[in-house]
């Protein structure tokens, strides 16, 4: 049978490959929204863990993008949020203590000045239970022989009973049970160190409770529980707060270059007291005080709160894990200007300490632990080495006339500190308009070491279209989109015709609107999908690239999307030769040992592609295949231990025969061909 004649031929010449492709080309973005971070990353199971988590009050101010209000947000700390106590009476004693003026209270100090703790008063038996971070009545993830290991600080008042703990499931039944053991907690005077090690012997939803057993008055604080096979186990550099395994396998398949963080409208805050403040996420954890996530608004009854048990020390640790350049997101004293007005005068003592805030946010990253007293903390946590920061975000979302004067006063700062740093430009929360071509033409009359960062969440029909966004740009400023996705939020789309998130649709588009970024790899700098974690059920944002819940973490069809990208871009790019239909995209890169092939066919027809590659071995070229029908998805439910894979890659190999290959390319369809190149023996 005569084989059909290809629809297309294409022809990727790696020697023609001249131009280098940005090497932070695809990367991710981590901010604490659907639970991220506390409820995710953060490896400690326990939710308000030092009991002193801050909360929005709901109805106090506004999450409406058309209502800004000076109004400002009210707050509370409320220690016993996650928290129940049975059989005794439970207080939460006053912090403020001086031990010249008050002697006789100096066992009811804190660990930390200003820090609270609980005190339980027993009268026979007392039990402490805390359920997690999920709704339910049970909501720790136990894994069967999986390790936990408990650690909490107490402080015994004429108290000489044991203590235990166990996890127990929905209905009250045991899974693991163990005593604590009891030790000095040199570190912190008058305290001690209870730990025990819970072995549960089935999966299960579960909470935590912690008996004590006996008459009299205990305090506690800083209980963690922990799971054994966490990330960085065994390793000294992750010293004071860990992370969960598998969501940071997850990030760590997508091959990121750069990891974005903290945010996200977290860094500018839902007013000037609430932006991020990276100092106090660095240092021993017990000194890290709470903050209101800004993302409760989303939530029932505002139950957000940010623990920073995962701060600034924890991300450098995991960019240096994963090979991935930091990319810290710094505020420059404007509140998220998407719900409120609230700026800082630029002559103002608390826009100069923000100023200096980034600058010491240079010397903790980099400086000499020596001569420099933020270095000295970095040293003291495990990591004497400076650790590699060479761009800053100044800014999220931020625009106007105010912003761009803030911009420069912080970027003069940042290079005469430390030259060489490259500093990332907002162009506001919309891709186009006034404000917008006000942010490019800032960085046209400055383009050196500036990078303008666009954001867009749009439907799949505008994210293919803009495949060509960047094809015309001027090469004199490069850009970064560090925020995007085929997906129109939620709030801005009636129900009726709102898309299914995380569809195959979304991917596909994502897919098409990546050729471009490749094709454009000199211009565009960097790329990151948002947002990057969702815990199924709690999140603030339906469309996400990993969803997990207690037991697992499920990748999107947008996550395959990313990771085939990342995983697979080499160091230069390639020109195509071909003559493409309508709704056919593709791009190409070349190392010295393959050039990769990315072909996306946005359409329902099949095409065959010949494929040639001057230079390639004679072999197999290996094949990725990505394809489906619009709606599918990959869902994970809260309690399910794998959930539902409608999305998978196939891989496959096909035969590379004097420099050409035939490719079937379905409809609907991403496929990436791996093309090995002929060595310097078979020329």
């Amino acid at each position: 049978m005569t084989p059909a004649r290809p629809s297309i031929v294409l022809t990727a010449d790696p020697a023609r490959a001249t131009t280098s492709v940005s090497p932070t080309l695809i990367g991710a973005f981590l901010e604490d929204i659907n639970h991220a971070v506390d409820g995710g990353l953060n490896a400690n199971l326990v939710a308000n863990h030092s009991f002193e988590g801050v909360y929005l009050r709901r109805g106090t101010h506004t999450n409406t993008v058309a209502a800004i209000t000076h109004r400002k947000p009210r707050t509370r700390i409320d220690p016993m949020r996650h928290w129940d106590v049975r059989g005794g009476a439970i207080a939460f004693p006053a912090t403020e203590i001086d031990d010249a003026r008050e002697p006789g209270l100096a066992a009811d100090r804190p660990l930390v000045p200003g820090s609270r703790y609980a005190r339980l008063v027993s009268d026979g038996m007392t039990v402490l239970r805390n359920a997690g971070h999920g709704r339910a009545a049970a909501g720790i993830g136990a894994r069967r022989g999986v390790v936990l290991h408990l650690d909490l600080l107490v402080r015994r008042h004429s108290f000489d009973g044991p203590f235990a703990a166990r996890l127990v499931d929905r209905r009250g039944k045991v899974l693991a049970t163990a005593e604590l053991t009891v030790t000095p907690a040199p570190d912190h005077p008058g305290w001690e160190r209870a730990t025990a090690t819970l072995i549960p012997y089935r999966n299960s939803l579960a909470a935590l409770e912690i008996g004590f057993k006996g008459t009299g008055t205990v305090d506690v604080d800083e209980v963690r529980l922990i799971p054994a096979d966490h990330w960085g186990a065994g390793d000294p550099r992750w010293s004071q707060s860990v992370l969960r395994r598998d969501l940071v396998e997850a990030i760590a398949d997508l091959k990121p270059r750069f990891i974005r963080f903290p945010g996200g409208c977290i860094v500018e805050g839902l007013d000037c007291a609430n932006a991020y403040d990276w100092k106090r996420t660095v240092g021993p954890v017990e000194r890290r005080r709470p903050d209101y996530n800004l993302w409760g608004l989303s939530t029932r009854g505002g139950d957000y709160s940010q623990s920073f048990q995962v701060g600034y020390y924890e991300y450098f640790l995991m960019c240096e894990d994963l090979g991935a350049k930091p990319l810290p997101v710094v505020g420059v004293g404007i509140a998220c200007q998407l719900r409120s007005s609230e700026t800082l005068p630029i002559d103002s003592d608390a826009f100069r300490a923000v100023t200096q805030d980034v600058l010491d946010l240079i010397d903790w990253a980099t400086g000499d632990p020596d001569t420099n007293e933020w270095a000295r903390l970095r040293a003291e946590a495990g990591h004497p080495e400076p650790f590699a920061l060479d761009m800053i975000a100044i800014g999220n979302e931020n625009s106007g006339p105010g912003y761009l004067e803030r911009f420069r006063i912080i970027r003069e700062a940042v290079r005469a500190h430390r030259p060489g740093i490259e500093v990332v430009l907002s162009a506001g929360a919309l891709a186009w308009g006034t404000e917008y071509e006000m942010a490019w033409a800032h960085a046209r009359r400055h383009p050196e070491g500036t990078i303008v960062d666009e954001h867009f969440y749009k439907s799949p029909t505008w994210t293919i279209d803009a495949a060509t966004r960047y094809d015309d740009l001027p090469r004199d400023v490069r850009v970064a989109v560090g925020e995007y996705a085929a997906n129109l939020p939620s709030g801005l789309v009636p129900k009726p015709v709102r898309p299914l998130p995380n569809s195959f649709r979304s991917a596909l588009a994502e897919a098409a609107f990546l050729t471009g970024v490749e094709r454009n790899a000199d211009v565009v700098a960097m790329t990151s999908f948002a947002p990057l974690l969702n815990l199924v059920s709690r999140g603030q944002w339906e469309h996400n690239l990993i969803d997990f819940n207690p037991f697992s973490a499920m990748r999107s069809a947008n996550h395959h999307v990313q990771r085939m990208f990342g995983a697979t871009v080499r160091e230069r790019i390639v020109p195509l030769d071909a003559a493409l239909p309508e709704g056919v995209l593709a791009s190409a890169t070349a190392g010295d040992d393959a050039v990769v092939v990315k072909l996306v066919n946005t359409t329902g027809r099949r095409e065959l592609v010949r494929l040639r590659v001057p230079g390639a071995a004679n072999g197999f070229a290996d094949v990725e295949t990505l394809s489906a029908h619009d709606e599918a998805q990959n869902r994970l439910t809260w309690d399910a231990m794998r959930g539902r894979r409608k999305v998978t890659p196939r891989v496959s190999r096909r035969e590379v025969r004097d420099d050409e290959m035939v490719i079937r390319l379905g409809g609907r369809t991403l496929v990436a061909v791996t093309v090995p190149l002929r060595t310097l023996d078979e020329e």
